[in-house]
């Protein structure tokens, strides 16, 4: 009689367990900081904007392909700052995350991710613009937070380290390290 009751119950889990086992879509807006580990740099903290594709986000973890918009503003004289629009390849855990325990409130994440930019200036004259790339690997720590039954929020907080070899926006020697702070609604 234990046994079938512990099957029934074990079913029960079964059907009304919510898997995360499909793509999921991410829109989300921050804010972008780079430079921030230079003294003297220019720039300001500008917006960032991002679109990502989780891939399969089962088992409490995912692939995520990340791409977007960031833009600071510089108060160099000339420039008006510096535009970026990165391509990244992560992975993330939710190490908190078990199968059968269906949506929680709040779950902590962790991650990891590489890939690349595209950076180029703004100048506020004559000047010509300058265009340069550069390599970006970051790292996560946040939560996700569930709104609904498939919506959530992703609060994420990721330090990057992207070492932009060209002088933008008057900031020679300088490379674009620092922070990015982003909520996402994840669909």
């Amino acid at each position: 009689m234990k046994v079938v009751i512990l099957l029934i119950a074990l079913l029960c889990a079964l059907a009304t367990a919510s898997e995360r086992n499909e793509l999921e879509v991410s829109f989300g807006a921050g804010v972008w900081m780079p430079s921030l580990f230079d003294s003297d740099t220019q720039l300001n903290p500008g917006p960032a904007f991002m679109l990502s594709l989780q891939i399969p986000p089962s088992l409490g973890n995912c692939f995520i392909i990340e791409t977007g918009y960031l833009s600071v503003t510089s108060d160099r004289d000339n420039w008006n700052g510096v535009t970026g629009i990165p391509l990244t390849i992560g992975y993330r855990t939710y190490p908190f995350f078990r199968k059968y325990a269906g949506p929680r409130g709040i779950e902590p994440l962790l991650g990891i991710y590489g890939g690349g930019i595209l950076l180029w200036d703004r100048p506020d004259g004559n000047q010509d613009s300058n265009k340069t790339g550069a390599a970006v690997i970051g790292a996560e720590i946040g939560a996700r937070i569930m709104l609904g039954e498939s919506t959530s929020l992703d609060l994420v907080v990721s330090p990057e380290w992207v070492p932009a070899g060209s002088a933008l926006a008057g900031e020679s020697n300088k490379d674009f390290s620092g922070l990015k702070i982003l909520a996402s609604i994840v669909f």
